[in-house]
Parts: structure tokens; sequence; C-alpha cells
């Protein structure tokens, strides 16, 4: 055998063998990426103590604001902030309610649940506290909208 056919044989080898260190340090990353991934949950969002007459005043239909500037305000100081309200059941499924909270027979909050059965029990009339991830601001028509809502 002269030394271009052994030189061939040794890069093929080598190649090879480079080959196969290259999955195997792949599959160890991709078996350990599960892990990582699963203790990486989620974002943490922070707790609002914000009223309901207190987010209606700065960015509701009664905010003297400008449209632009009640939604800075909203998206800095209340999206994606748990709340916690309560209200009277305007209307109430397994997995969503909404809530008069002002008193003037309104809806003024819309939740869905995180148990989609947490609903199932309630009674329109009832007074509820729910506490809740804030997603959309209510206008002079919409009620403000939360997900991920519990019973307190």
């Amino acid at each position: 055998m002269g030394p271009f056919k052994k030189l061939a044989i040794i890069v093929f080898w080598g190649f090879v063998g480079l080959t196969v260190l290259g999955w195997l340090a792949n599959d160890r990353t991709s078996s350990s990426t599960p892990a990582s991934a699963s203790s990486q949950s989620e974002p943490s969002y922070i707790d609002s103590h914000a009223s309901y007459d207190e987010v209606d005043r700065l960015v509701g239909c009664a905010s003297t604001f400008s449209d632009d500037k009640k939604d800075d305000i909203f998206n800095d100081r209340f999206r994606n902030r748990w709340m916690t309200w309560s209200g009277r059941i305007e209307l109430v499924e397994a997995d969503s309610a909404s809530l008069n909270i002002d008193g003037q027979g309104l809806q003024d909050l819309s939740v869905d649940f995180q148990d989609k059965r947490a609903g199932y029990d309630l009674q329109k009339g009832q007074v509820i506290t729910v506490r809740f991830l804030m997603k959309s601001a209510g206008g002079c028509f919409l009620p403000y909208s939360g997900e991920r809502a519990t019973l307190r």
C-alpha cells in the first residue's frame, strides 16, 4: 500500500472518529437540555396592589391622559402583573367569569381561570375575589381582561 493510500485511510478514519465524537457530544447536550429547560420555567410576574379604581382612573375611560400615555402607563404598570380584585359575577362559565367591580352594572373585568373548571359551581350575582394576570386594558365599552385567574 502506497503512502497516498495510507494517508487517505487515516484521514477517512479520522473524519469518521470526529463525526462519531460530535454525535456523542451533541447527544449529551440534547439529553441535558430538557433538564435545564424545565428549570427555566415561565417568567415570574410582579404582584401589583393596584385597585380597580386606581387602574381605571389612570388608564380607563375617565382618564384625561392621551391614548398613547394611557397605553404606556398600562404597559409599564399593569400589563403582566398579578392583580387581586373582588366583584359581583355578571357572566360565568366553567372556565371564565366577568365581574362588575364598581357596582355600576357593567362588566369591568373578564378573566379566564387557570383551572378550567373553577367557575363550574359559581353563580351570577355571587361576589368573588380573583387573583389574575392582567393582560389587556379596559375601555369605555370593553372590560379589563386577565388570565390564569384563581379564586381567593
